[in-house]
């Protein structure tokens, strides 16, 4: 990228709970996503100077939208886990922007679904296509990382407006006998088993070493890339089960998704996990969980599911609200 040519016209910023993401956007078009630990910055402010220096904007942009994983309203963002809090008014002072918006993370990701081509997806089972039902219809969003994040999109005029919420801490619902026990003992450690603690990466340490206890082992405390890895290999029984038994949670509870938001134009699954496996998910019983509502079967087996496999998605709607009137 050739800092002096094509003046920046927004900075962009996906910031998760591990990795903070930034990237220019030029005459429309985006530039190289810059990547690097939120642990290095002790505060957003730090971020951002390093990011522009790093992305070599010839002159600060006129616009700044930043995404962050927390609580935000309009003129500010708080990271529980990093402890950053950032306002929209020291961003006006420390670097000169003339507009800024904050968002939540999820908000970034739900706007970005409509812009999502093909290539950029993965079926996971079921229809590949939304039924042609006529109006356009909600879409739903989940990825399990660091944390639970969870979003919806919802047709409006002039914009589909993102609707976000704290869905990853609702009580998580056992479907069977192994998942019933399972959870007793995680309330035993937890007190309240939210969907985060089992379908994120500690979730997935939490599910393999509830199955240890259950086998009447003294748990051994993995990692979630451990557990991933030796679950693909196919040579550790358990870090396998509590791989298929991710999949079987998350299907559960995307399959919640849709019916709560009523998102028949499809759930997408995004995160940071997911990706690592996405042939083992699509193998999995992911689906056949999400379409398991009893007498609601038939309205869950019209909603596709799909895997966002586009690198930095969340890019797509952060430039979306860069582009509309502030």
């Amino acid at each position: 990228m050739n800092p002096g040519v094509g003046q920046a016209t927004a900075l962009l910023a996906d910031i998760g709970a591990t990795n903070a993401r930034f990237a220019l956007l030029r005459e429309g078009k985006l530039g190289e996503v810059l990547t690097f630990p939120v642990a290095d910055h002790a505060t957003s402010y730090g971020a951002v100077a390093a990011a522009l220096e790093r992305l070599g904007s010839a002159q600060v942009p006129q616009t700044a939208v930043l995404a962050f994983a927390g609580p935000v309203d309009e003129a500010r963002a708080v990271m529980t886990n990093a402890g950053w809090d950032t306002t929209e008014g020291e961003l006006r002072r420390r670097f000169g922007f003339s507009q800024v918006r904050l968002l939540n993370d999820y908000a970034a990701l739900a706007l970005s679904l409509a812009r999502l081509g093909d290539g950029d997806r993965l079926a996971i089972g079921g229809l590949e296509a939304a039924p042609d039902s006529g109006p356009p219809a909600p879409l739903a969003v989940l990825g399990p990382g660091s944390g639970l994040g969870v979003a919806a999109l919802l047709p409006a005029e002039p914009a589909p407006r993102p609707l976000i919420s704290e869905g990853g801490h609702v009580t998580m619902a056992a479907t069977d006998r192994l998942e019933a026990d399972l959870f007793a003992l995680l309330r035993e450690d937890f007190g309240h088993v939210s969907a985060e603690r089992v379908l994120s990466g500690p979730g997935l340490s939490n599910i393999h070493s509830a199955l240890t206890r259950l086998q009447g082992d003294v748990a051994e405390v993995l990692d979630p890339a451990t557990v991933t890895h030796r679950g693909l290999e196919g040579g550790d029984p358990l870090c396998r089960q509590a791989l298929d038994l991710f999949c079987l949670l998350l299907g559960t509870f995307a399959g919640n998704l849709a019916l709560s938001y009523g998102a028949r134009g499809g759930v997408y699954l995004a995160g940071g996990i997911l990706p690592r496996f996405p042939d083992f998910l699509a193998a999995s019983g992911f689906r056949a969980r999400f379409e398991d509502k009893g007498r609601f079967r038939g309205y869950l087996q019209d909603i596709p599911t799909w895997l966002i496999t586009r690198p930095n998605a969340a890019f797509l709607g952060l430039a979306a609200t860069a582009e509309q009137p502030f």
